[in-house]
């Protein structure tokens, strides 16, 4: 039986999951035309790709890639509450938004990646920093599963932003440091 907690957490990824799809169904069916709202970073005529470029996709297979890491990696956020999840996803859309947006190349930037490596910044850092039983099984468990993706952070191939990997890790180690911070005084206080 799921707890509550974990009902909230499957509602959120779900619906993130679902917009992501119906928009890449969208998108299809007007033979991509979507993509004009990825990120163009520093052209204030697309800034509305601060919004929207997370939600749109390149393929099936780039869209599924992303929704399975996402998934994983929010549930596993959401150990910590369905609020925490939602504060993590915040924090590393707008940072790899505003990130990309001021120093990425000048092409359109386009998927849920720089959330997704936010998510797994954020788990690694808040484990190294907090260093529960639960947050280091956690961590060593995405190190071990998702541990290549460190990988995403080099310039290889023209098609894939880095930036957005680059930017929404960085997010997710500010956010693991500042919980995991906030989390250990709470517990020095109630301890």
């Amino acid at each position: 039986m799921l707890s509550q907690k974990d009902r909230d957490a499957i509602k959120l990824i779900g619906f993130v999951c679902l917009l992501c799809i119906v928009v890449h169904i969208i998108n299809i069916a007007m033979r991509g035309a979507l993509n004009d709202y990825g990120l163009l970073p520093r052209h204030i005529t697309h800034i509305t790709g601060l919004v929207a470029y997370p939600f749109l996709h390149g393929s099936w297979s780039h869209l599924i890639s992303n929704l399975i890491s996402f998934s994983v990696l929010a549930f596993l956020v959401a150990r910590s509450g369905s609020a925490r999840l939602i504060a993590v996803i915040v924090i590393t859309w707008a940072v790899s938004s505003i990130g990309v947006w001021l120093f990425g190349r000048t092409s359109f930037h386009i998927g849920l990646s720089g959330i997704v490596y936010g998510l797994w910044a954020y788990l690694i850092t808040y484990a190294f920093i907090f260093r529960s039983i639960k947050s280091i099984v956690i961590g060593v468990i995405v190190m071990f599963f998702y541990g290549s993706m460190v990988w995403g952070f080099l310039p290889v191939h023209q098609w894939i932003s880095f930036e957005s990997h680059l930017f929404g890790a960085l997010a997710g180690i500010l956010a693991g440091f500042r919980f995991a911070r906030r989390d250990k005084s709470k517990q020095i206080e109630v301890g």
